[in-house]
C-alpha cells in the first residue's frame, strides 16, 4: 500500500512539472529581435514647374492689377503636426473692376509658364478655400446680378497673347479657348440678388507641354443694378502633376 501511494505522489509531481513547462512556453516574450536599415533623404530646392507671370493687361490699364510674389502661410502651427514654424508659400493677389451694366474683358490677366525643359505638366484650377481657412468665395454685395468667367487658353501663348475673345455666348464654339466640348475650360461664379456663389468650380485638367504657356482671361458681366464700391473675392488654386 506505501508504495502505490509513493508512486501516485510521483505521477502527481509529474504533472506538475509538465504544467509549468507549459505556462512558461505559452508566456509572453519578454525580449525582441530589432533590425534596423538606414536611408538617406536628401531634399532639393528648384524652380516651381508651373510659374505665374502677369499677363500684359496688368500694365496696360488700372482696372486691373496682378501682385505677383506675395505669399501665404501653410498655417501648420498649432494643427496637430510636429514643429511650430509656418511655411510661407506662393499667393498672387489679382483685382479687377465689373463696371455696372457693362460687359468687361480682361484677356490677358495671367501666364501660366512651364518652366521645365523636357516635361509636360497637367494642370487643374479650382476654387477653394485657402490654408489660412479663408472662404471659396466672400462678397459685401447687398443687390444685384454679375457672372465672372475665367477662361484658359488652349494654345500656347508664347508668342503672343491670343487674339480670340472668349465670348460667353459662344463658349462652346471657341477655338483658342478651352471650351465646353473639350476639358472644362472655365470658371464660373455667379452673383444672384447680392449674393455670389460657384457656378463651375474646376477646370478638367489641360496640358502644358514643355516650354509652352496658357493664357488665363476674364470675361466680367456686370449688371445694372450693381451697387457701386462694393466687392466679391474668390479663391484659386492652380495645382498641377507631370503628365
Amino acid at each position: 500500500m506505501q508504495k502505490q501511494i509513493q508512486n501516485g505522489m510521483g505521477k502527481k509531481r509529474g504533472m506538475y512539472i509538465a504544467l509549468a513547462l507549459m505556462l512558461f512556453v505559452g508566456a509572453p516574450v519578454l525580449g525582441a529581435i530589432l533590425v534596423q536599415n538606414f536611408t538617406q533623404w536628401d531634399v532639393v530646392v528648384d524652380t516651381p514647374p508651373i510659374a505665374k507671370v502677369a499677363g500684359a493687361d496688368d500694365a496696360a490699364t488700372d482696372y486691373l492689377t496682378v501682385n505677383i510674389g506675395n505669399t501665404i502661410t501653410n498655417n501648420d502651427s498649432g494643427d496637430g503636426t510636429p514643429g511650430s514654424a509656418n511655411t510661407q508659400l506662393s499667393h498672387e493677389e489679382i483685382s479687377f473692376t465689373c463696371f455696372a451694366g457693362d460687359r468687361t474683358y480682361y484677356t490677358d490677366v495671367l501666364q501660366l509658364d512651364n518652366t521645365t525643359a523636357a516635361e509636360d505638366w497637367d494642370v487643374t484650377l479650382t476654387v477653394e478655400a485657402d490654408l489660412n481657412g479663408n472662404p471659396a468665395v466672400a462678397d459685401t454685395f447687398t443687390a444685384g446680378t454679375a457672372d465672372i468667367m475665367l477662361v484658359t487658353s488652349s494654345i500656347d501663348s508664347t508668342g503672343g497673347a491670343v487674339t480670340e475673345l472668349p465670348n460667353p455666348a459662344n463658349y462652346a464654339a471657341l477655338t483658342e479657348w478651352l471650351n465646353g466640348a473639350g476639358p472644362l475650360g472655365a470658371i464660373k461664379m455667379e452673383v444672384v440678388a447680392g449674393a455670389m456663389s460657384v457656378a463651375q468650380a474646376t477646370t478638367g485638367a489641360f496640358t502644358i507641354p514643355a516650354g509652352e504657356q496658357r493664357q488665363l482671361g476674364l470675361v466680367v458681366d456686370c449688371g445694372a443694378d450693381m451697387v457701386d464700391a462694393e466687392t466679391g473675392t474668390f479663391r484659386l488654386t492652380v495645382a498641377a502633376s507631370p503628365n
